[in-house]
């Protein structure tokens, strides 16, 4: 896991509310999800390479998936803030192949960690729109309208199904077919195709949520969109891990939520980043360039009184040195006219779409039959808690909330309905935790 929120100037906080939470399950000993939240720390990076969230599922005995997963979600992040002369779309897939080619040498490195891999997805939130970098099942989703959307493609079999005609035998037993097979991961294979998908354009308002299979699996899209919809960042991880743990927790559970609330005023932040620069190149040494075109202009000082020696002594030093300064002066005045060669271009990256998503799009708009099925599993939980007696739970408190939430579900108010439910699962499940044994 890494999480460096709490070591960034938050310069960010006016525009992106960010959340993210990883669980073991139900039914795990270890977690071998990791996950990474960095919003970029200053403008600058804000504007040209973006904030950065991952999620990893690792997969391998004993320690090998929960290092596969936690070398995804560190090295990915840092190759791609290093390819500075790259595009956000080209940096961001050879940071998951860059990623790749370090878990595989570790695993072929010790036998222990033979074969290990982990899906890993990465989003950027650029000024240009939200960019993915993606391989396996792990998801990444847009909220926006009221309509969820996956951005990403699972790399499994029985997505790839999907794709063959309906008269192709695989797709006509497609039910048959696993769901958790993966098709593609980072480690075990020797090559690797990264999918990008993107630049979605942003809006305020947009919610995107990266998440491993624990997650999607115990949810329709439908309803992780529902949760977006009513929650804010911090309450809809909680009750989409609470929920998901509800409905069995059969797999670690790692979800990242990311709101943009706003649009920076870009052009004040390009105002900064020039007066950076400009006291940046006040106090900075000579750059490369510079340095390059005095040692050729020395050269060709040098070179130019080796061939004018014979002119200086028949016709004196003046037409020499003459010379001498042309060839200086000419050879600066070229490095300088030339010198959009040798610096690396930004290319107007934006204008190219990656990829071909979104793959799948459901209402998130809050409905009677989920409310139910949130209340279902409020019932089955208060029951288990007066059976079980573990803690003593504030009943009132409780009570009055599930009035609530019954009173919003008749008159239709199902977000409000939904609201209340989930206050009593994540209070309960909280002082559950408190209280409940440690496991060994």
């Amino acid at each position: 896991m890494n999480d460096k929120n709490d070591n960034n100037e938050r310069w960010w906080r006016d525009f992106l509310v960010v959340s993210a939470r990883t669980d073991v399950g139900m039914r795990r000993s270890n977690n071998q999800d990791s996950f990474s939240s960095e919003p970029a720390s200053t403008p600058r990076l804000g504007k040209t390479r973006g904030h950065l969230f991952v999620v990893a599922d690792g997969m391998g005995a004993h320690a090998a998936g929960e290092l596969a997963s936690k070398m995804a979600a560190t090295l990915a992040p840092q190759s791609y803030m290093k390819r500075t002369d790259q595009s956000p779309p080209e940096a961001l897939r050879d940071a998951l192949l860059d990623a790749h080619a370090e878990i595989r040498k570790r695993g072929e490195s010790d036998e222990a960690f033979r074969d290990m891999g982990t899906t890993c997805d990465v989003l950027a939130l650029l000024p240009e729109g939200a960019l993915v970098g993606h391989v396996g099942d792990s998801r990444v989703y847009r909220l926006r309208d009221r309509t969820i959307e996956q951005l990403t493609f699972d790399h499994s079999l029985v997505w790839e199904a999907r794709r063959l005609p309906n008269s192709h035998p695989a797709f006509q037993k497609l039910s048959n077919i696993p769901k958790n097979i993966i098709t593609r991961s980072l480690g075990p294979t020797d090559s690797l195709v990264v999918d990008v998908e993107g630049p979605f354009p942003l809006r305020p308002g947009d919610a995107f949520l990266l998440c491993s299979d624990g997650l999607s699996g115990q949810f329709e899209d439908s309803e992780i969109g529902q949760i977006l919809e009513v929650f804010q960042p911090e309450e809809a991880t909680e009750t989409l891990v609470n929920l998901a743990n509800l409905r069995g927790g059969p797999d670690n559970i790692t979800v990242v939520v990311a709101r943009y609330k706003a649009e920076p005023d870009w052009e004040a932040v390009e105002r900064e980043i020039e007066k950076a620069e400009r006291a940046q190149t006040k106090r900075a040494p000579l750059s490369t360039f510079a340095w390059t075109s005095a040692a050729l202009a020395i050269a060709a000082f040098a070179t130019a009184a080796c061939g004018f020696g014979g002119v200086l002594g028949k016709t004196g030093a003046p037409i020499g040195v003459g010379a001498v300064v042309l060839g200086a002066i000419l050879s600066g005045l070229f490095l300088w006219s030339a010198r959009e060669r040798f610096l690396v271009k930004e290319e107007n990256w934006a204008d190219k779409t990656w990829g071909a998503g979104p793959y799948v799009r459901a209402s998130a708009a809050p409905n009677a039959a989920f409310c139910e099925k949130v209340a279902d599993v409020c019932d089955q939980l208060c029951d288990a808690m007066r059976e079980q007696q573990i803690f003593a739970p504030d009943w009132d408190g409780v009570a009055n909330a599930r009035a609530q939430a019954k009173a919003a579900f008749k008159r239709g108010d199902f977000a409000g309905s939904l609201r209340a439910d989930a206050s009593v699962i994540n209070y309960m499940m909280s002082e559950l935790k408190k209280n409940a044994p440690q496991r060994r």
